[in-house]
């Protein structure tokens, strides 16, 4: 039984050089130390040296560039593109009642119109020409 290669035990997936996420250029998950960044960026430069390949030391550069300090990975990573959460819809819980009694309309209809009136000698005066 043969050990896996260091580099292959040190990346989580295969450099991406195409991406814009410099964690992806660099193989590494975000949650990763400041160690194992400077340690995948010796070997990917050692796989990509600058005199062969100029193009892809600068992209492997700069995605280290952005890892290689605290304060810089801090602000990389709060501009970095974060997938939104799944979407679950509110729960709402109404506590409507529900119950009908017809004393209720009784008591409705007679403060809204003229059902509770009892007194009608308004209605019965004499007319004025």
């Amino acid at each position: 039984m043969t050990a896996a290669p260091q580099s292959a035990r040190l990346f989580e997936a295969e450099p991406d050089l195409t991406a814009s996420d410099p964690y992806r250029v660099l193989g590494l998950p975000p949650t990763v130390g400041q160690a194992d960044i400077k340690q995948a960026y010796f070997a990917l430069i050692r796989q990509y040296p600058p005199e062969t390949e100029p193009e892809k030391f600068k992209i492997i550069r700069g995605a280290y560039e952005k890892l290689k300090d605290v304060r810089r990975r801090t602000e990389t990573d709060i501009f970095r593109p974060q997938p939104s959460p799944p979407w679950q819809p509110p729960s709402i819980k109404l506590a409507l009642d529900t119950t009908f009694h017809p004393g209720d309309a009784l008591t409705v209809l007679r403060g809204w119109g003229e059902l509770g009136r009892t007194d009608f000698q308004e209605d019965f005066r004499e007319i004025e020409w």
